[in-house]
C-alpha cells in the first residue's frame, strides 16, 4: 500500500501491485486450508478486478488521461447477479379412467411433504423421551493405525451424571466381531485401531451434553503401526488390496494392434460425504425379559441392523425388533454404516436395562461413517480414424477404507458400468478394492457407477480431442442401440438411449447454442462458456442375486381402513407414497384409506436394504400380490353386492370369517449370478436411460462457474408418480453436481478428515441450481419388467451432472487455447474453483511459483 501511494493508475501500477501483493501474502506450502497457489492467484485476480473497476471509473471522469475499458474488461468486472431459477417439468398426462380414484401415473403429493415442511414429521430424535432414558456418546480413535496399549475411563466416570463406560471388555469373543459382508470389523476396537474415527468405546450419561463431555475425557494410549496407508497411490505401492477382479470380453491386445490410434491416460475422482440432513440417530429400548430389544433406528437396512444387534447381544434374531419410521436422507450412507453406532447403543441398553439414545453431531458423523469411494482410473483406448471405439483396457482402483463393507460390490458396479452408453469393441477391466487406513467407504447413490461412467466419458472426450472433432460426434457414433450386447454380454432390450439423446438435442437447441457458445468465447477473454451433451445407461438390480426379493403385509380393518407394511424404508424419496398408490389401484380404494406407519422387522422379515434404485420395483410387486390376495377373497361379496361400498364388502367378509390380512412376496425373475470368468449370467433386470445438455459460464480469473441451463430427458417407463420422479431427477442431478464440481473431502497425511461440517465442506446451495432447468420424462416407453410398467429413478439421473463437468472442461479448454496452451489437459474430479482457476493459466498464474514436492508437508492429500 505504501509503495502505491502517488502512482498513476496504469499498467505499471498493476504490475507493481501484484508483485507486492505476493510479498504481502507469503503463504507457507503447508498452510492450513491448503490450496496455497490458488489462494495467492485468487488474491491477484481480485486485485486485477479492482484495478479494472477503478480504471473504468477514472476513465469516465478523466477520459483524456485514463484508457477506457474494453468490452472484455467490462465483462470481467461484471458482478454476479443471483437470478431465480426458471424451470419446466414435462410428463405424460394420464387420461381420466373409469375409476377416478386411480392415482397411478398422477403427480400425487408426497404423503409426508406438508409434515416435513412444517417440522411436524417425527424422526428418531423427535420421539418423546422415556422417564429413565439415558444418552450415549462415542469414543473414537485419534490414530489411523496403532495398537491400543491402554484405555483409562476413570476421569470420564467422575463426571456427574455419567452412568457407565463400554468398550471391548464388555463384549467378549465373537460378540465383538461384526461386518455386513465380511466379519472384518469390531463393535469396539479391542487391540488395534485401523483408522481415525473407529469406535473404541461408548459413554452413557443422563444427557447428551454430559455424555459427549465425558467421552472427551477417556484417555487412550497408542503405539503407532507402520505403514499408514491413506491414499490409493499408497495402496498401489504396498499392494494393499481388499480384493480384485477382472472382466475380459474379446482379445484386447489384438484389437489394439489393429487400431489406427492408441491413447493412454489417468484420472482421479474424489469421494463424497452423504451429508444427509438427519445424522445417525438411534433409540434402543430393552424389554427386560427374554433378551428382547426394540430399536428405533435411522437405517436403510432394518434386517442387517437386526442381525448384527442380535449377534452382539447373543440372542436369536427374533428377539430384536428394528423399526424405521422415516429417515432425514440416506443416499446409501445408512445402508450398512449405521450399525457402528446402533449396535453399541443396544449393548449399553441391554446391560443397563434402560433405554439409551444417541444422535451424532455432524462432525462426528462425518469422521466415523465414511462416504463415496474415491477412484483412480488408468486406461488405454484403441480407436479408428473416424472415431469408432475398438478396444479399452482399464484398471480401476477404489479407496475402500479399513474394512471391506460394500467396496467389493461398489467396484463390481463400476466394472459393469465402465462402458456407460457405448460400444467399445474388445474390453478388459480390472477392479481393485484398496485397503487403506481410512473409515470404511460405503454405498452412495450410484454405487460405483458415477465414477466409472465419468472415466468412460473422459476417455471419449480425449479420443475426440485427438481426432480434433466435437466429442458429441464420437459419442453419437458409438452409442448403444437396441439389440446390442454390453461388455458383460447382456443384450439391451427396449433400449431408448437414442430416443433420449435425440429428444434432448432437439429440446435444448443443442447445435444452435453450441454455435453461440463458440461466438461468446471469441468475444470474451476473461469469461468462457462450455456446453456438453452426456448420456447415461444404468443397470437395475442388486448385483447380489439373493437380495432381489421383497415382502409386504396388508391388513384391512373392519372400518375399511388399511394398514400397509413393506420391506422398504422411507428416506424422503417417496417410496411410501408410491406403495400407497400401488395398493390404491389394486384395492380400488382412495389413497386416503391407506396408511403406512413404519418399516419394521416384526411385520416383514428378512428384507433387503432400501438401495440400488429397486425398492419401488421389488416392494411394489410384493404389495400388488398381497392386495390381489385380499381382492380375491373379497370378490364373492363384491359380486353379491356390486353397488355396495368398500366398507360393506369388508364387513361382510369379516362376519363370514374371511381373513382380511395377506402377505405378498416377489423375487426378480430372469436374472442370474454373473461369472467373471465366463461372462455368463444375467446381471440386470433392465436398464434405465437418459441424456442431458448443460451450458456453463466460467470466470477464468476466479475459477467460479455458473450453470446457465440444463435440459434432461429421462426414461422412467410409465411413471408411477411424475411429481416424485421429476423430483428425484432434479435432486439426483444436484447431488451429482456437488460430486463433480463442489464437494471435496480433504484428509491430512495422518488420515484425519479436515473437511468436517458445512464450514469446510461445500454442498450445492440454491444459487448452484441451473438458472434454467428443464426436465422431461420420455413418453411412450413402458417397461414390462416392473410394477405397472414403471422404471427405477433414484440413481440413474445422478450421472447426468457430468454434463456440468464436461461443459466446464470445454470452457477451460477455450481459455487455454486463447493463451496458446494445449486445450487437451487433465482435469480431475471434482472440478473445484481451485482446479478451474489453476487450469486457466494466464499472466497471473505465471507469477505463482509452486513449492517443490517433497520439500514440505502438505496440509492434505488426495485419497
Amino acid at each position: 500500500m505504501k509503495e502505491l501511494v502517488g502512482r498513476r493508475w496504469d499498467s505499471s501500477l498493476l504490475e507493481a501491485a501484484t508483485s507486492l501483493l505476493l510479498q504481502d501474502l507469503p503463504l507457507d506450502p503447508s498452510a492450513p486450508g491448503g490450496m496455497v497457489e490458488y489462494r495467492r492467484a485468487l488474491t491477484l485476480s481480485f486485485f486485477f478486478k479492482f484495478y479494472l473497476s477503478v480504471r473504468g471509473r477514472l476513465s469516465e471522469s478523466l477520459p483524456q488521461e485514463v484508457t477506457p475499458l474494453t468490452q472484455e474488461e467490462k465483462r470481467a468486472i461484471h458482478l454476479h447477479q443471483h437470478t431465480v431459477p426458471h424451470s419446466t417439468q414435462l410428463f405424460q398426462k394420464v387420461p381420466e379412467g373409469q375409476i377416478s380414484i386411480d392415482s397411478i401415473g398422477r403427480p400425487m403429493t408426497h404423503t409426508s411433504a406438508l409434515k416435513q415442511a412444517t417440522g411436524e414429521a417425527v424422526y428418531v430424535g423427535d420421539m418423546p423421551s422415556f422417564t429413565n432414558q439415558l444418552h450415549a456418546a462415542l469414543v473414537l480413535s485419534s490414530r489411523a493405525h496403532a495398537n491400543i496399549l491402554s484405555i483409562d475411563e476413570s476421569e470420564a466416570l467422575k463426571v456427574e451424571g455419567v452412568e457407565r463406560f463400554f468398550c471391548a471388555r464388555d463384549l467378549p469373543g465373537e460378540r465383538n466381531v461384526t461386518g455386513c459382508i465380511a466379519s472384518d470389523e469390531e463393535v469396539f476396537a479391542s487391540k488395534t485401531v485401523k483408522c481415525v474415527g473407529q469406535v473404541v468405546g461408548l459413554v452413557v450419561a443422563r444427557d447428551q451434553v454430559t455424555a459427549q463431555r465425558a467421552a472427551k475425557l477417556v484417555k487412550i494410549q497408542y503405539q503407532n503401526i507402520e505403514p499408514v496407508i491413506i491414499t490409493i497411490q499408497d495402496a498401489i505401492r504396498e499392494k494393499s488390496w481388499l480384493d480384485h477382479w477382472t472382466i475380459r470380453n474379446g482379445d484386447v491386445e489384438t484389437a489394439f494392434k489393429s487400431s489406427d490410434h492408441v491413447l493412454e491416460g489417468e484420472m482421479h475422482m474424489g469421494g463424497q460425504e452423504h451429508f444427509y440432513l438427519e445424522t445417525n440417530s438411534h433409540l434402543a429400548v430393552p424389554k427386560c425379559e427374554d433378551g428382547e430389544m426394540e430399536l428405533f433406528s435411522s437405517s436403510q437396512s432394518p434386517t442387517n441392523t437386526q442381525i448384527l444387534v442380535a449377534k452382539a447381544l447373543d440372542v436369536p434374531n427374533s428377539r430384536v425388533v428394528c423399526r424405521v419410521k422415516r429417515m432425514g436422507g440416506g443416499f446409501g450412507g445408512k445402508e450398512t454404516r449405521t450399525t457402528l453406532v446402533s449396535v453399541p447403543v443396544c449393548v449399553a441398553a441391554a446391560a443397563l436395562g434402560r433405554p439409551v439414545s444417541i444422535m451424532l453431531d455432524r462432525d462426528e458423523d462425518m469422521v466415523a461413517t465414511g462416504g463415496r469411494n474415491p477412484f483412480l482410473c488408468r486406461w488405454k483406448v484403441g480407436f479408428s480414424s473416424d472415431g469408432k471405439l475398438l478396444a479399452l483396457k482399464v484398471n480401476l482402483y477404489a479407496n475402500g477404507g479399513f474394512s471391506l463393507d460394500l467396496s467389493g460390490a461398489v467396484i463390481h458396479r463400476a466394472m459393469f458400468s465402465i462402458d456407460n452408453a457405448y460400444r467399445w469393441g474388445s474390453m478388459e477391466v480390472t477392479g481393485y478394492a484398496c485397503r487403506t487406513n481410512l473409515p470404511s467407504n460405503t454405498a452412495f447413490r450410484g454405487f460405483g457407477g458415477p465414477q466409472a461412467m465419468l472415466f468412460a466419458e473422459d476417455i471419449v472426450s480425449r479420443v475426440a480431442a485427438f481426432l480434433k472433432v466435437d466429442p458429441t460426434q464420437v459419442r453419437e457414433k458409438n452409442l448403444y442401440e437396441n439389440g446390442d450386447s454390453t461388455h458383460c454380454r447382456q443384450v439391451l432390450e427396449r433400449c431408448t438411449l437414442k430416443r433420449c439423446w435425440q429428444e434432448v438435442k432437439h429440446q435444448s437447441s443443442f447445435h444452435t447454442r453450441t454455435a453461440r457458445v463458440h461466438q461468446f468465447n471469441r468475444e470474451n477473454k476473461y469469461k468462457k462458456r462450455g456446453i456438453a451433451l452426456v448420456p447415461v445407461k444404468f443397470g437395475i438390480s442388486f448385483t447380489e442375486i439373493f437380495m432381489n426379493q421383497a415382502g409386504a403385509l396388508v391388513m384391512v380393518y373392519t372400518d375399511g381402513s388399511i394398514l400397509l407394511s413393506h420391506g422398504g424404508t422411507e428416506m424422503g424419496q417417496g417410496l411410501h407414497t408410491k406403495m400407497i398408490q400401488v395398493a390404491s389401484r389394486a384395492l380400488k380404494v382412495p389413497t386416503e384409506k391407506i396408511h403406512i406407519a413404519e418399516t419394521s422387522s416384526d411385520k416383514v422379515p428378512n428384507t433387503s436394504p432400501t438401495a440400488a434404485s429397486v425398492s419401488s420395483d421389488l416392494n411394489g410387486m410384493a404389495v400388488l400380490e398381497a392386495c390381489d390376495r385380499i381382492m380375491k377373497r373379497l370378490q364373492p361379496y363384491i359380486a353379491q353386492s356390486p353397488q355396495g361400498t368398500w366398507e360393506e364388502w369388508v364387513k361382510a367378509a369379516y362376519f363370514d370369517r374371511v381373513s382380511l390380512s395377506a402377505t405378498g412376496f416377489y423375487k426378480t425373475p430372469l436374472i442370474s449370478k454373473f461369472n467373471f470368468e465366463t461372462l455368463e449370467g444375467q446381471l440386470f433386470s433392465y436398464y434405465s436411460y437418459g441424456a442431458a445438455v448443460t451450458e456453463v459460464e466460467v470466470d477464468c480469473l476466479t475459477g467460479d462457474h455458473s450453470v446457465l441451463r440444463t435440459d434432461i430427458v429421462m426414461d422412467v417407463g410409465e411413471s408411477l408418480n411424475p411429481a416424485i420422479d421429476i423430483g428425484q431427477v432434479e435432486g439426483a442431478f444436484m447431488q451429482g453436481m456437488g460430486l463433480y464440481t463442489l464437494e471435496e473431502l480433504c484428509y491430512s497425511p495422518e488420515g484425519v478428515l479436515l473437511t468436517r461440517g458445512p464450514g469446510m465442506y461445500k454442498i450445492p446451495g440454491f444459487q448452484d441450481i441451473p438458472r434454467e432447468f428443464n426436465v422431461s420424462l420420455l413418453r411412450g416407453a413402458p417397461n414390462p419388467r416392473a410394477v405397472f410398467s414403471s422404471k427405477a429413478v433414484g440413481e440413474p439421473p445422478l450421472f447426468l451432472a457430468a454434463s456440468v463437468f464436461f461443459a466446464i472442461k470445454e470452457a477451460v479448454a477455450a481459455a487455454r487455447a486463447e493463451q496458446n496452451l494445449d486445450p487437451v489437459f487433465r482435469l480431475d474430479s471434482p472440478a473445484t474453483a481451485e482446479r478451474i482457476r489453476m487450469a486457466c493459466q494466464d499472466f497471473i498464474t505465471k507469477k505463482i511459483k509452486p513449492a517443490v514436492p517433497g520439500t514440505f508437508k502438505p496440509w492434505s492429500v488426495i485419497v
